[in-house]
């Protein structure tokens, strides 16, 4: 990973350092991990939930999404989907819904820096 990669990914909020100890310093399997980030279903899962108005479904999916955001260093979209979890366990279904549109502003900004 050249420092131009590095510092467009740490502006879009992706932990790098943090990310690469998780993987060992392996960057070319921290890319490939990023990539997959791309294709990866648990936003689009919650994203549907959501708009589906069917909580047990975005629970399921904002789970997965928090822990995959951990993984890859997604450090502010981790921090969303956890509180938006911590939301739905409280039974605090609106709030979870209204926090759509951070989480969606958020992870748009991911993919586009994982783009270029």
């Amino acid at each position: 990973m050249d420092a131009t990669r590095k510092a467009r990914l740490e502006a879009a909020g992706i932990n790098v350092d943090g990310a690469l100890e998780r993987f060992m310093g392996n960057a070319s399997m921290l890319e490939r991990y990023l990539g997959r980030f791309l294709e990866e279903k648990s936003y689009a899962a919650l994203s549907d939930a959501v708009a589906a108005d069917d909580a047990a479904a975005a629970a399921a999916a904002v789970h997965t999404l928090k822990s995959v955001c951990g993984t890859i260093g997604c450090a502010r979209m981790r921090e969303l989907a956890l509180a938006q979890e911590a939301k739905m366990r409280a039974g605090d279904w609106p709030g979870a819904k209204a926090m759509m549109p951070e989480l969606a502003a958020e992870y748009a900004g991911i993919c586009a820096a994982l783009r270029g």
